[in-house]
């Protein structure tokens, strides 16, 4: 397949985590378009309450305001119908259109006869198996409803491109999707190019990720670290994305961090990331602490062993145990070579293979095939 104009569809906040990608392939394909997409509605009034609605929703409970507003076959087909009449007003014809996730698809109704793939971190089988906050339906019908959503999305598109091999075999056998028909091609952060400067390392701090706090392990962090701190009277444990309650020695919680460069200064200060996610699809903020040279100590989970290679550049722990995970924290802060060793393998492995430009020439290779 030869593609001239590509047009890129998804709901704005996957469009926007994902514009390094999008960047990328623009280098190789003449024409790319962003077109956001996923809304209920073309009215902007109605637009605009029902969205005001949702986050209301959400804050009070995630489940409730998904299971009304996204996860029902209601959404999934209102939102693909909407992409496709989108599509259908461009007034021209892409030669392929990329969808970013599962959420819903860009063609449904298929009247535009345009090839599209799909670029998915997860399925909803394997959150229904894994994480059912992120399948919050009511009953089996529900479920069985929003999955044949899915099969005839995932079957009717020309190609679809996973994060992980765990997202592949998903797709095999939960959704009957010949193998043919996918290509892992991974991911990478939240970075234009691999980060080429020093990193140093003696700080024996530690930083964890605590936007989502019970499914990434964030208490089994905090039984975790008094156990370093014991051994370790100098380590520091930082933890962002969220604000929690702890007078705990040693920890530091600033909370969301929003600034890209103040990112970069916590990773390049930061001895190790930890990640004891109990679910976790293909975590960015690992690729990104890859950038800069940082080892990571991981659970087992989804698509963590498939970033982090066990004693190579961090450690995969396979017991969910906070004295275990304390040990192989104090083993490699008290262990500065094998650090370094870690960190030249992880700063290799987005050079060569978890960077956006070798993701982007990957699926078009592919779909060119």
């Amino acid at each position: 397949m030869q593609i001239k104009k590509l047009l890129v569809t998804g709901e704005e906040g996957f469009l926007y985590r994902y514009h390094f990608l999008v960047e990328a392939i623009s280098q190789y394909v003449k024409q790319v378009e962003i077109l956001p997409s996923g809304n209920f509605s073309n009215l902007r009034v109605i637009e605009s309450l029902i969205s005001l609605i949702y986050r209301i929703t959400y804050k009070i409970s995630l489940s409730t305001a998904d299971r009304l507003f996204q996860k029902n076959k209601r959404a999934f087909i209102a939102k693909s119908r909407q992409t496709e009449a989108k599509i259908k007003q461009l007034g021209y014809k892409p030669d392929l259109v990329l969808h970013i996730f599962g959420k819903y698809c860009p063609i449904w109704d298929n009247n535009l006869d345009i090839p599209y793939a799909m670029y998915l971190d997860y399925t909803m089988a394997l959150a229904s198996e894994n994480w059912s906050p992120w399948a919050p339906f009511l009953n089996d019908k529900e479920r069985e409803d929003w999955l044949e959503c899915e099969r005839q999305a995932y079957q009717k598109a020309t190609h679809l491109f996973t994060m992980s091999e765990q997202g592949k075999t998903s797709l095999k056998e939960d959704y009957d999707v010949p193998e043919e028909k996918i290509t892992v091609v991974g991911s990478a952060g939240n970075f234009q190019f691999p980060y080429e400067g020093k990193k140093t390392f003696g700080s024996q701090q530690i930083l964890f990720n605590g936007s989502d706090f019970e499914r990434k392990g964030g208490d089994l962090v905090l039984k975790a670290f008094p156990k370093v701190r014991e051994a370790l009277p100098n380590s520091q444990l930082v933890i962002i994305g969220k604000k929690i309650l702890t007078s705990e020695p040693g920890i530091i919680n600033p909370g969301r961090i929003s600034s890209r460069d103040e990112m970069r200064e916590l990773f390049l200060n930061s001895d190790l990331v930890v990640a004891p996610s109990r679910c976790e699809p293909f975590q960015e903020f690992l690729l990104e602490a890859l950038n800069y040279g940082v080892p990571c100590v991981v659970s087992d989970k989804d698509g963590m062993p498939e970033i982090i290679d066990d004693q190579v550049d961090g450690i995969v722990i396979r017991e969910m145990d906070a004295e275990v995970f304390a040990n192989k924290i104090i083993e490699l802060l008290s262990d500065s070579s094998k650090l370094i060793s870690m960190s030249k393998q992880a700063r290799k492995k987005i050079k060569y293979q978890l960077n956006w430009n070798k993701i982007a020439v990957k699926m078009l290779q592919k779909l060119a095939s």
